[in-house]
């Protein structure tokens, strides 16, 4: 007999997940791979999960309850555990929207151009259409723009139809030129890249707790009780 008030396979592989610490960084993420600044979120977010599994297997055994307190009693701690994953998702994702930001900000303000160098900016702009045209354009952009600082400036404040080049490679040396001349800013925007696939997996932890906690048709039929 299960030990769920939710039975089957997929519910028995849920419940049993969510309940170990192992489990839940599975599904949640491990606070030690991430940026600190979510960190306790996850944390939190971890721990109610586990108490909640504990809890619905405490129900299970409930000598007190009935089939239906028992569904009744568990859909509450559904709604606990999905209103602690809801908050943690949005911590998650307001975090990343800050960091990315704050990030492409930073390199901005490093790669920010002096009016008073406009016409070597322009004759380095004229430099790169050139390379970007030949069969070898790709590497000695790339070879530019780490030897040159200012060239690096160029590029970044440059788009890549001005330059005649794929947008996919502009966007590559365009990250190399701030991971090399912004690494601050480079290190913000990896950490808000990594949080942003985060989410997805709050949305898929909380639709498994609806589905394996309890079951709602029985939990309703608490609303049927004659009160005297």
């Amino acid at each position: 007999m299960s030990q769920y008030l939710v039975e089957g396979t997929h519910a028995e592989a849920f419940m049993t997940m969510a309940g170990t610490e192992t489990g839940a960084k599975a599904m949640l993420g491990d606070p030690e791979q991430f940026e600190a600044g979510v960190g306790p979120n996850i944390v939190q977010a971890g721990i109610t999960m586990r108490e909640s599994v504990a809890k619905v297997v405490a129900l299970k055994t409930d000598p007190t309850r009935t089939e239906v307190q028992k569904h009744e009693a568990a859909a509450v701690l559904t709604e606990r555990t999905v209103t602690a994953l809801e908050k943690a998702k949005a911590a998650i994702q307001e975090r990343a929207e800050y960091l990315l930001m704050a990030g492409q900000e930073e390199a901005n303000a490093v790669f920010e151009l002096n009016p008073s160098r406009r016409f070597v900016h322009e004759k380095i702009l004229e430099h790169m259409v050139k390379q970007a045209g030949k069969p070898e354009g790709l590497f000695e952009l790339r070879k530019l723009m780490k030897e040159d600082p200012e060239a690096a400036a160029v590029f970044a404040n440059a788009k890549p139809y001005l330059l005649n080049m794929n947008p996919d490679n502009f966007r590559k040396v365009h990250f190399e030129a701030i991971e090399r001349y912004a690494p601050k800013a480079w290190a913000k925007m990896n950490e808000g890249a990594a949080l942003t696939d985060l989410p997805a997996k709050y949305d898929r932890a909380i639709a498994s707790v609806r589905a394996n906690f309890h079951n709602p048709a029985l939990a309703a039929k608490a609303k049927l009780r004659v009160q005297v």
